[in-house]
C-alpha cells in the first residue's frame, strides 16, 4: 500500500539524519504546495525535531521574460533559514540556481529540494547503492579530460573536464552531511565543464525531452556549439523554431551558453513519465535521472559568474558518453564494469 506524503517524508528525513536536537526550516511560497509544508512540518515534529516555515510571497521565475528580480524577502529568509540545521525547499520552481541555495549550503546546512508527486518520490527515493553509483560516476570525472557525447542522429560534443577543481554535481536524492544539497528524488551525476570549451553538435531526435516544458521532442533539432555558446539551432519542425523564439526573448548572451551536462543512473526512473503522468504535475527530475541518459543544460552556471532565470535541461536518448575514450554509457545503456 502506497506511503502517504507524511510517511514518505519521515523516512527521508530519517535519510537525512534529522534528530531530535534539530530545527528544520521549510521554505515555501504563499498558497502553492501547502501539502508539502504541512507533511515536511508533520515529520519533523514526528521525528522530535522544530520546525519553522519560512514563506516568501514569491520565489520562482517566470518562463518567458519580462523578469525583474525582487530581493526585498531574501535577506530575511536567509537570516531565519542560517538559524535552522536542515532546510526543505519546497518552491514551485526551486532555489536550485539561486543565491539562496549557495548560501545556505555555504555556511554548513544540509539542503534538500522536493518537487514531484507523492508516488513519485515513494518510487524513486535514494539509497546507498545508488549513492555509490552516482561518487563512482563523479570519480570518473573528476580523473578524466574530455568528455565526448555522440549518437546514430549525427551528434558530437566534446568539452574540457580537466583539472582537479572540476565543479561536479552528485545527486541520489538525500542530504545527511552539512553543507550538502540534493533534489528528492534524483540519480545521476554531472559536471560544469570548463567554461566556453563546449564545441561540436547537438542532434536532439524525436522522444527526448524538453524541461521544464514538460514535453517530448517531436522534431530532429541540430544545435550548433562553438566556445561554449550556441551559435544555430536549425530543423525543419516546429522545435527548432520554439527553441530559436526561447533563446531570442530574453535578449540576453547567456541564455545561449551551455552549463553542466551528466548522465542518469536511477534504473527505476522511467523515460515515459511525461505521459504517464500530467506533465504540469511533474518536476522532471524522472527523465534527468533516466539511467543511461545524457543531459546538457543551458543558462545559469554559478562557476562561470553566468546568472539567468533562462534555463533549459534537456535529456537524450541513445547516445554514447565517454570519459577520454573510455564510455560510461554506450547507446543510451550505461556500461556495466
Amino acid at each position: 500500500m502506497p506511503r502517504t506524503l507524511t510517511e514518505n517524508f519521515v523516512e527521508q528525513f530519517t535519510l537525512c539524519k534529522v534528530t531530535a536536537d534539530e530545527t528544520v526550516g521549510i521554505i515555501a511560497e504563499l498558497g502553492q504546495k501547502d501539502e508539502y509544508v504541512a507533511a515536511a512540518v508533520a515529520a519533523a515534529r514526528q521525528l522530535g525535531a522544530g520546525a519553522l516555515v519560512l514563506h516568501a510571497s514569491s520565489l520562482s521565475n517566470p518562463n518567458l521574460p519580462p523578469y525583474a528580480a525582487d530581493g526585498r524577502e531574501i535577506a530575511p529568509l536567509l537570516a531565519a533559514a542560517g538559524e535552522c540545521d536542515f532546510v526543505v525547499d519546497v518552491t514551485v520552481g526551486g532555489l536550485i540556481h539561486s543565491d539562496v541555495r549557495t548560501r545556505i549550503t555555504g555556511n554548513g546546512k544540509r539542503m534538500l529540494f522536493v518537487a514531484e508527486p507523492n508516488d513519485v518520490l515513494e518510487r524513486l527515493a535514494g539509497n546507498a547503492d545508488l549513492r555509490g553509483q552516482v561518487e563512482s560516476g563523479g570519480s570518473k570525472l573528476r580523473k578524466g579530460s574530455v568528455l565526448h557525447v555522440t549518437n546514430g542522429a549525427g551528434m558530437d560534443l566534446t568539452a574540457d573536464i580537466s583539472g582537479e577543481d572540476l565543479p561536479i554535481t552528485h545527486q541520489w536524492g538525500y542530504v545527511d552531511e552539512p553543507g550538502r544539497w540534493d533534489h528528492w528524488p534524483s540519480g545521476f551525476v554531472a559536471c560544469f565543464p570548463n567554461d566556453r570549451t563546449a564545441e561540436g553538435t547537438i542532434v536532439l531526435q524525436p522522444g527526448d525531452a524538453l524541461i521544464p516544458w514538460q514535453r517530448y521532442v517531436q522534431d530532429t533539432v541540430t544545435i550548433e556549439v562553438e566556445k561554449g555558446f550556441i551559435t544555430a539551432v536549425s530543423g525543419k519542425g516546429t522545435d527548432a523554431h520554439v527553441l530559436n523564439d526561447y533563446f531570442e526573448a530574453w535578449e540576453d548572451s547567456e541564455v545561449w551558453a551551455l552549463s553542466h551536462m551528466g548522465w542518469g543512473l536511477l534504473e527505476r526512473a522511467r523515460w515515459s513519465a511525461f505521459d504517464v503522468y500530467d506533465p504540469r504535475s511533474l518536476y522532471g527530475q524522472e527523465l534527468r535521472s533516466t539511467a543511461g541518459n545524457f543531459m546538457w543544460s543551458t543558462g545559469s552556471n554559478r562557476f562561470a559568474d553566468r546568472e539567468t532565470p533562462a534555463h533549459l535541461d534537456v535529456p537524450m536518448r541513445g547516445c554514447t558518453v565517454e570519459i577520454d575514450g573510455v564510455a560510461v554509457v554506450r547507446d543510451g545503456k550505461l556500461v556495466v564494469e
